[in-house]
């Protein structure tokens, strides 16, 4: 990895493209190369070394093909470059053609258990005194399944519906990680050439950002339903359910981590950040 074109880095580049773009009819066959099997075997409780896990792949390529040739499914992605200014653990968004313009705020929460001694936030990644950038992403490989996986358990199938929600989520995650690759190469294009990959993409509702109400800032950002059809429900739950979502940091030094167990203190804070009460908040934790 280049390091000494990163040593100074102290706010993410402005992107090529900034603003929202959409992705429609994305081609399944692009994602397979960015698929991780293991998680599929994982999925089914297979080992990956295994006949049986040789015989599952075998099966699943083949629904993979019927996907296909069926059109059953379909692969599509928004994704967004926004201007932030970071506000303690919160970023003030504004808007890509006119960063004078807010349009939202994001609002993270800060470990206060740390073996490292070290209490990290991901508002760390962004600069607190000068402008920042930060992306934003939902994508989904689901988009149709649901009917698919009906007819055939409506034929009896219940084994290919269920290999058909298993395949989907895969794709939806190799979809998500070809994404951030193009993301980092050619529509932020913040990694120097020869570099290898980094920057983080978590998602709310995960280990490093565990409120999916955050969820809702995102969907007043990008429109994905308008977009490309992945609806937010009353309880942030993604339609189709193979759907993710969450936020692309470019920062280097950028890690996954878990907040873990936060006290009342920050809490209290983080209500008051959000204008939320205490226990509104803690019903979107999965902290709790």
């Amino acid at each position: 990895m280049i390091v000494a074109a990163l040593t100074n880095w102290e706010r993410s580049p402005k992107p090529r493209e900034p603003g929202v773009h959409v992705f429609r009819e994305i081609p399944l066959e692009s994602l397979l190369p960015f698929a991780d099997w293991n998680y599929f075997y994982f999925a089914w409780k297979v080992p990956a070394a295994s006949e049986e896990a040789l015989r599952l792949k075998e099966e699943a390529e083949e629904m993979f093909r019927k996907i296909v040739r069926e059109r059953a499914t379909e692969a599509r992605a928004v994704i967004g470059f926004f201007p932030v200014q970071r506000n303690g653990d919160s970023l003030k968004v504004y808007a890509a053609e006119d960063s004078r313009k807010e349009l939202a705020e994001l609002h993270f929460l800060r470990q206060q258990e740390s073996a490292a001694g070290t209490f990290k936030s991901l508002a760390d990644y962004f600069n607190p005194h000068l402008e920042d950038w930060i992306g934003l992403f939902a994508v989904s490989a689901g988009l149709g399944i649901g009917e698919f996986q009906k007819d055939l358990e409506a034929r009896g199938d219940s084994y290919g519906a269920l290999l058909a929600k298993t395949l989907t989520d895969r794709l939806t995650e190799a979809l998500s990680e070809k994404m951030h690759r193009d993301v980092m190469r050619s529509y932020w294009g913040y990694l120097p050439e020869n570099a290898e990959p980094f920057g983080i993409r978590p998602a709310p509702g995960y280990p490093a950002c565990p409120d999916s109400s955050e969820l809702r800032t995102i969907w007043k950002l990008l429109s994905p339903e308008e977009n490309i059809g992945i609806r937010l429900t009353e309880n942030c739950m993604m339609l189709p359910l193979s759907s993710t979502s969450g936020y692309y940091i470019a920062h280097p030094q950028s890690r996954y981590f878990s907040i873990g167990k936060i006290g009342e203190d920050q809490l209290r804070d983080y209500a008051a950040r959000k204008g939320i009460s205490v226990e509104e908040v803690k019903k979107w934790l999965r902290i709790f």
